[in-house]
């Protein structure tokens, strides 16, 4: 049996190099790009479905898709070609994305479209199909998860130190579950923040602390977990 040294592997991948054309017909061009087109558009409404940060960007959304359709592109650029494929990774790696994530999911969005765009570069398009059906699914379960138990900020302004009690009091009484973040004391006003799940979409008890006197103001806020996000 003819084994094969390393000479012989950058013969072969000068050759392909030289028919490189052949290997992939128009046809197929078009096929995997459909077809990875196809599913960065579902990944798009699955991420606009399941997002769950606080200001949602359709730039980012959007390049999901186009992030597929162009490791698709190199994938069938550098398959079957050892030359290109060294190539490639030197040019890959003086590029520098300084863009921050800052919802881990973000990420993981990212590698899903990333694997799609590599899958379908090499035509295993019943991976994508079923990987991407079996991720949605997921993610729609944890998701659904996370929305019934949506966890809020309060942020009070209290007039003074005295009359937190009251207020606080009044706070625990209408919420399912009440948990001090900080306190901050002012020579105007007390201001107390915490994190606060309600017991269903009601949010009456702000009013009433207005109406009492007992804050001189309350914002509520959509709680991810991340003060740098509110």
């Amino acid at each position: 049996m003819n084994q094969l040294n390393f000479s012989d592997v950058f013969k072969k991948s000068f050759v392909a190099m030289q028919s490189g054309m052949e290997r992939f017909t128009a046809i197929e061009i078009v096929m995997n790009l459909g077809v990875s087109f196809l599913i960065g558009l579902f990944i798009f409404y699955v991420y606009k479905k399941t997002f769950q940060g606080v200001l949602y960007q359709r730039s980012f959304n959007i390049g999901l898709v186009i992030l597929s359709m162009v490791v698709t592109l190199i994938i069938m650029t550098i398959s079957g070609n050892l030359v290109l494929s060294l190539g490639m990774v030197g040019a890959l790696s003086i590029v520098r994305f300084r863009t921050p994530i800052k919802d881990p999911i973000d990420l993981v969005f990212i590698f899903w479209a990333i694997t799609v765009g590599i899958a379908n570069g090499v035509g295993y398009f019943n991976i994508t199909i079923i990987g991407s059906i079996a991720i949605t699914i997921i993610l729609l379960i944890m998701t659904r998860k996370v929305e019934q138990d949506q966890p809020f900020l309060l942020v009070m302004q209290i007039p003074s130190l005295k009359d937190s009690d009251t207020a606080v009091g009044l706070v625990k009484k209408s919420v399912e579950r009440y948990k001090l973040k900080s306190t901050t004391v002012t020579p105007n006003y007390t201001e107390v923040t915490a994190e606060v799940r309600l017991k269903s979409e009601n949010t009456e008890f702000l009013t009433q602390l207005h109406d009492d006197g007992s804050v001189l103001k309350a914002t509520l806020i959509s709680y991810s977990g991340d003060l740098s996000q509110v």
